[in-house]
This record gives structure tokens, sequence and C-alpha cells, in this order.
């Protein structure tokens, strides 16, 4: 069942994502790449405000393109949960090992264990030509970026798949990562806007990465308990009956 929770959940992941710290230092190249505005000209006060236009429509597209990659795994993911389950599972034991599972991914994220499969960046690299392409690549740079995501977000993805998993429902599992993608686009394209008049952003934003990746974690870990426990439950139900209420 899709809950006010879970959506609030895979968000917080998304925005989570969006400041790891093997990310933020990324940014000026992404922002680059899908608009075709190089650092030398964003230094030139006469031309880079000309460029937000350019910014803000490859910052959309690259967020499309990685959206529609993670909504294919949320679709996926929520599908395969309801085939492969066992039959008479108990709903219980599915929950205390997704649990499990996402306070895992939280310990990952604060360093505390490593988990070598979500540690490694996938050897995906669009040719150098379309890469020049700016603007009209941004859409294939977007879905490289969701094929083959860094490091540190694969812990907040494999957070929001899990979640997508234990709804056993295709459609609750795609809508759940349409959500953990506008937490991790929104940021995105507000920096991809304000990036031609403060050109130092994603250094400023790079010095609060590795504080908030550490509550991010420890906010995961939470979440984790919350499902193994029962409590995640208990708390999406009371949610749901408050959206609900007359």
């Amino acid at each position: 069942m899709l809950t006010i929770g879970a959506l609030a959940a895979t968000f917080v992941a998304g925005l989570a994502s969006f400041v790891a710290p093997c990310t933020v230092p990324l940014l000026p190249a992404y922002l680059a790449c899908v608009s075709g505005a190089g650092a030398a000209d964003l230094a030139d006060d006469r031309r880079r405000h000309s460029f937000r236009l350019r910014l803000l429509a490859g910052s959309l597209l690259y967020v499309a393109g990685f959206t529609v990659v993670f909504v294919i795994l949320g679709l996926s993911a929520g599908s395969l949960a309801k085939v492969t389950a066992p039959q008479g599972a108990s709903g219980r034991a599915v929950e205390i090992a997704g649990g499990v599972l996402v306070a895992l991914f939280g310990l990952a994220i604060c360093g505390v264990v490593r988990i070598g499969a979500l540690e490694r960046v996938r050897g995906l690299r669009l040719p150098d030509r379309l890469q020049r392409r700016g603007v009209a690549g941004a859409f294939l740079v977007g879905a490289v970026f969701g094929l083959g995501w860094t490091p540190c977000v694969g812990p907040y993805l494999a957070a929001a798949l899990t979640l997508a998993a234990l709804s056993a429902h295709a459609l609750t599992g795609a809508v759940l990562l349409i959500a953990y993608s506008f937490g991790l686009g929104m940021p995105f394209v507000i920096v991809a806007l304000l990036w031609a008049s403060l050109p130092e952003l994603p250094r400023r934003v790079a010095r609060l990465a590795r504080p908030l990746t550490l509550a991010g974690g420890i906010a995961t870990v939470g979440l984790g308990v919350l499902v193994a426990t029962g409590a995640y439950s208990h708390l999406t139900s009371y949610l749901a009956q408050l959206s609900t209420a007359h």
C-alpha cells in the first residue's frame, strides 16, 4: 500500500543522495556536461547569465533521464517481490528482512560496514562526442548516471528499492522511485539555476556533505529499525488515517 510515510522516506533518501560526499564534487562537471557551459563561460559576468536557460533545460532533461531508469527499477522491485515471495510467507518475516537490509545500508552510509557491490561505480560512459552536445545529450547523461550510480548514492537507492520491494506492488514501487528521483533531482535543478549567479555554490554545498551524510546514514538505520520492529507499518497506517480523515 502506498503511504505518506513511504513517500516521505524515499523522498528524503533522494535528498540525502544529492548531498553525498562523492556526488557534490561532481556537480560542476555534470552541470557543464548537460548545459555546454564551462567554468570559463561562468567566470565571465557578461556571459554567464545567458546560460541560465540552458542550465535549466539541461538539468531538467538530466533529471528526467535518471528518473526513467529509477522508475523502471522501482517497477521491477515491486513486481519481483510479489512474484518471488514464497507462498504463505509471513508478512512480518518479510518486513524484518527488509528492515535489516535498510539498517545495513544505513550503516554502510555511515562507513561502519562496507558493501562492495554498492561501492563500485559501474563502468558506463558516454562517448565524448555525445558529452559535448550539452543540452541535446542531457537526457542520456542522466540515464547513464541512473544505470551507473556513484558509490555514495548506492546505499540510499538500495534502501529506496527495498521499500519498493516491501510494497510488493509494481505501481507502488514506481511511485516510490518517482519520489526518490524528485528528492535527488529537485536540488540539482535548483543548483543549476543558481550556478550562473553563484559559481562557488557547489563548493559551499560540499562543506555540508559529510555531516549531512552521517545524519542521513543514522536516519536510514532508524528507518530500518522501524521497519524490522513493525513500528513503520503502524506509523504509516496512522499517517494514512490522518490523511483520509474528514
